[in-house]
Formats: C-alpha cells, sequence, structure tokens
C-alpha cells in the first residue's frame, strides 16, 4: 500500500484499488505492476479483510476506508477501481467522495446479486484453512501466479467474512447509486461470468456516462486477467 501520509501535487492522479470479498490489498498486486507509473496508487484493506480480520464487516465501514484514503491524497483527482465487492463499495462510496475529487469508476463483477449459501455449506463441511489450501491450485489454473496467491494468503485470507459480506449488500439498491454517479463508468465483466452478465445491461441502462467491456474468463476480471484489467484502468484514467 503506498503511503498516503505525503500530499500529491495537484495533477497527480490517485488510483484506489478497493478488494474483493475475503481478499485483501495484495489481490492487487498483479494489477498494479501493470499500471502506468505516473498513477499513484492505494490499495486498502477493507473492515473484516487482512490485517482488519478482527473487525466486522459492514457497507458504512468499507465506504469509511475508501473516503479516508481520498482524504488522504487531497487534492490529487481520484479513481476508484473496485473488483466484486470492491465494485459494489465504489458505488457506495461514489456520493461520500468530493465531486471535485472523483473523476470516475472502473468496476468488476458486480452487476447483480450474490448469494452466501454455498459458501455457508463449504466451510460447514470443510472448514476454512482447507477450504484455502483448495482453492490455492484452482487459483493458479485460470491465471494467477502461485507467488500472487499465496500473497493474498499470507496477508490474511478470510472466507468467513462472505457471509458478513452478503448480508450487509443484501437488500441494497445498487442500480440507484450508479444511477446517481455523474462521473463516467466504466463496467468489466467476465465474458464466462453469467450472473453478472445477465444484470449488466440493466446497470448500463441508468448509468448516466456508462460503458462496458468484456474479459474472457470467471468471476474476478481483476485477478484472473491482471494485465488486461489494468490496460484498461491506464486507458481510463488518461482520459
Amino acid at each position: 500500500m503506498a503511503n498516503a501520509s505525503t500530499h500529491p501535487a495537484r495533477e497527480e492522479l490517485t488510483l484506489i484499488l478497493i478488494h474483493g470479498a475475503t481478499c485483501n490489498g495484495r489481490m492487487w498486486d498483479a494489477v498494479r505492476r501493470n499500471l502506468d507509473g505516473r498513477f499513484r496508487v492505494i490499495a486498502p484493506d477493507l473492515p473484516g479483510h487482512g490485517a482488519r480480520r478482527d473487525e466486522p464487516f459492514t457497507l458504512s465501514g468499507a465506504v469509511a476506508t475508501v473516503v479516508q484514503a481520498a482524504r488522504a491524497v487531497m487534492p490529487s483527482p481520484v479513481v476508484l477501481v473496485g473488483d466484486s465487492l470492491g465494485g459494489y463499495t465504489a458505488m457506495a462510496s461514489a456520493s461520500s467522495v468530493p465531486r471535485e475529487q472523483l473523476k470516475g469508476l472502473v468496476i468488476g463483477g458486480c452487476s447483480t446479486n450474490v448469494t452466501a449459501a454455498a459458501f455457508r455449506i463449504l466451510i460447514a463441511l470443510f472448514g476454512e484453512s482447507r477450504l484455502i489450501r483448495r482453492n490455492v491450485p484452482m487459483l493458479v489454473r485460470r491465471g494467477m501466479s502461485e507467488p500472487d496467491v499465496q500473497a493474498i494468503i499470507d496477508a490474511g485470507l478470510s472466507l468467513s467474512v462472505f457471509e458478513q459480506v452478503v448480508h450487509a449488500l443484501r437488500g441494497i439498491d445498487f442500480r440507484k447509486k450508479l444511477a446517481d454517479i455523474e462521473q463516467p463508468v466504466l463496467i468489466v465483466n467476465g465474458s464466462r461470468d453469467k450472473p453478472m452478465i445477465r444484470q449488466e445491461p440493466s446497470f448500463l441502462a441508468v448509468a448516466r456516462r456508462g460503458a462496458s467491456h468484456r474479459i474472457d474468463c470467471e468471476h474476478g476480471v481483476s485477478m484472473l486477467r491482471s494485465a488486461e484489467f489494468a490496460g484498461l484502468v491506464n486507458d481510463f484514467a488518461g482520459r
């Protein structure tokens, strides 16, 4: 995570990278290696994740984390970049970041609702630590490097927080939140992430300045196709 104590120059744009559920800021390591060096980058841990695993997750706490990161780099303009939970958090945070500071959002895997049922069953049957060990080869096969997967685990991977996340997001009208965002928004989904693809048109329909892009993968575009995702962020932020 970049040191946020030094105020950047006014023209320096800051990317605030918001991780997905169960992960932490190290989720963005592969993306960061492919980001343009002219951008300042911050990748905080959300409540209930990473170094903050002892805290309960709430959406208001996640929004407060993003707002604090934006305030720490004022007057630098910021772009919010989120995947899965990070995308939902970005949409929820947009209205709380000063209008003149927020320049846009790049959000992935957040154009439908989620369910915790499958995770509850798996954790009950196998236990969290065993599931984490089993997920490592799966993520490597899908496109992540083993060192990047291990970095996420070492920084505090927590599957048990997923149910808290779902509870916090359930019942929230994220289409309404997206409709209220005045800045440009790029929605990125994996072409094989069918639940997100099905609902994507309804999100684009309400976005004031929305566009979409598909990447050939499943859910988790930023982790599974990091270089391609970073290229989209570079192009978006550069404009």
